[in-house]
């Protein structure tokens, strides 16, 4: 009887504790909406399900640049695509865990196409001034830049509601894009 009495109990537990969590899930979610359709509204992205290239393959150091492991994953759970200043952007929410925590993370990535190809490289803010002209890698701050063969990206930490970092990103790549043509 005290084990009935004692399972009833967590369980009773559980479902107040659900019971709590589920608004503040849900304003959560409310408010990261929001701001998917204020940045959507600002720079006329739409909703988009083209596929994406495989991230932790074309980008190979993403893994690093995020603190995650490979085991865990990287997941694209938004996509935002259009033109910016001529430039066809797609804007990317990814989801990941790292190697010690076990909260999931956000980070947002932005992708150009690379107008000529060319030798791969991940730059990082801090070694921006040896990798690129010195009004470009002034801009850089919380983000890192990867060139593929066929990709101009940066990421950054952080949710793509982040307006303001998420447009001057696109802004640093098409910038970018139009210094290699």
């Amino acid at each position: 009887m005290v084990v009935v009495l004692i399972l009833l109990g967590i369980v009773l537990c559980g479902l107040v504790a659900g019971l709590i969590m589920r608004p503040r899930e849900r304003a959560a979610q409310d408010t990261f909406a929001d701001g998917v359709r204020a940045l959507a509204a600002r720079t006329g992205w739409r909703p988009d399900r083209t596929p994406v290239p495989p991230l932790q393959a074309t980008f190979v150091t993403l893994n690093d640049v995020l603190g995650s492991s490979n085991h865990h994953g990287i997941a694209v759970n938004l996509q935002l695509a259009g033109d910016w200043r001529g430039v066809p952007v797609r804007v990317l929410q990814l989801r990941y865990r790292t190697e010690y925590v076990s909260t999931t993370r956000a980070a947002t990535m932005i992708l150009v196409p690379r107008p000529v190809p060319g030798p791969s490289l991940t730059v990082r803010a801090q070694d921006a001034d040896a990798h690129l002209p010195a009004d470009l890698a002034q801009r850089l701050t919380t983000q890192t830049l990867f060139f593929t063969g066929e990709h101009l990206a940066a990421v950054f930490p952080g949710e793509m509601t982040q307006q303001d970092l998420t447009i001057a990103t696109a802004d640093l790549l098409a910038d970018l894009a139009g210094r290699l043509r």
